[in-house]
């Protein structure tokens, strides 16, 4: 997987889990709210203002194989294999960096 592949889906699995969890407390009606907000919609502020840190392991693999292009990649542990004949060179570096978000908001009036 490519790194901004494995970012976008990152950032975009966590709005939308936040979302579901304030949608479903709602929904229940259980006691409580999931990252609250005072007043309406016009009351964003940077106190919203959440990081997401990630820490990654990414290897950059030159590989010669035919129709594969080297570049960074998030890489996981697969099982099961190929038998091809490849040359593979890679270096693993660790890159750490934060993205701010604002979250979905549950708005709480009083």
């Amino acid at each position: 997987m490519e790194l901004k592949e494995f970012i976008a889906s990152t950032l975009g699995e966590i709005q939308e889990g936040v979302q579901l969890a304030i949608n479903e407390t709602i929904k229940n009606g259980v006691n409580g709210v999931i990252n609250p907000s005072r007043g309406g919609t016009n009351n964003i502020n940077a106190s919203l203002i959440q990081n997401v840190n990630f820490d990654i392991a990414v290897t950059v693999a030159d590989e010669e194989k035919a129709g594969v292009k080297g570049g960074i990649k998030v890489v996981g542990i697969s099982v099961g294999g190929e038998d091809t004949a490849t040359s593979k060179t890679s270096r693993v570096s660790r890159i750490q960096f934060s993205i701010p978000v604002i979250p979905p908001v549950t708005t709480v009036n009083g």
